[in-house]
């Protein structure tokens, strides 16, 4: 197992600071829409997606690339959850499929896993069962996109088990945050909560979702130390 280079350090570093900076700047902002506010929040999700470029030219394997994909679509759904609701939550829906192949290529796809799913998948139905009926035509999509990222969350915790180490740390870390961000923020809609708390709280776990998500692919076959 290699060790991390001082240029992979420094990218680290560097991304996740400006990925805190850009995505406060955003929340600070949120509430006044326009392309000002939706640059921001687009530039944190940004940092990521360099982060996994990264990933890509130093390690190069079919992981990077579907790591990569997956932050790029991110940015894509940032951007166009402003605009249209469906085409941004199915571009998540999509990145959500991009870390999962990734995920099953490093080793995220096991008996294990699908326990796991269960447990993540039936959480969340019992979370929102009291919400569930007022879906309406929504309700199919709903279920599907929390299958997917039931899914997801399910195989990055399978890489930490399988595989441990500091990649597999930060896909199940990256996956559960995921989950926790997406929870809030489906809850905040349907109950159209506008206090700042939730923003912040959405924001903060999406971000640092993104951004470990796409470390992990740097740390593949590396330690700190």
């Amino acid at each position: 197992m290699r060790l991390l280079l001082e240029n992979d350090r420094t990218i680290l570093l560097v991304t996740f600071i400006l990925t805190v900076c850009f995505g406060s700047a955003y929340c600070r902002r949120a509430d006044k829409i326009g392309m000002k506010a939706l640059a921001l929040k687009a530039s944190a999700t940004f940092m990521p997606v360099i982060l996994a470029i990264y990933g890509v030219f130093c390690q190069g394997e079919a992981v990077n690339w579907l790591i990569f994909m997956g932050t790029l679509l991110c940015m894509t759904a940032d951007v166009l959850l402003e605009i249209y609701f469906i085409a941004g939550a199915s571009a998540f829906g999509l990145a959500h499929v991009c870390f999962i192949m990734a995920f099953a290529m490093d080793g995220g796809a096991e008996w294990i896993t699908i326990i796991i799913f269960i447990l993540i998948y039936v959480g969340i139905i019992y979370g929102f069962r009291k919400e569930i009926p007022g879906l309406s035509r929504m309700k199919i999509p709903a279920f599907l996109y929390m299958a997917a990222l039931s899914v997801m969350a399910s195989m990055g915790i399978t890489v930490l088990i399988a595989k441990g180490g500091m990649s597999g740390v930060m896909a199940a870390v990256g996956g559960i945050f995921f989950v926790c961000s997406d929870c809030i923020l489906g809850f905040r809609l349907i109950h159209k909560r506008k206090e700042k708390i939730y923003r912040y709280a959405i924001m903060s776990l999406y971000y640092g979702a993104v951004y470990l998500i796409a470390a992990s692919g740097v740390f593949l076959g590396r330690q700190i130390f």
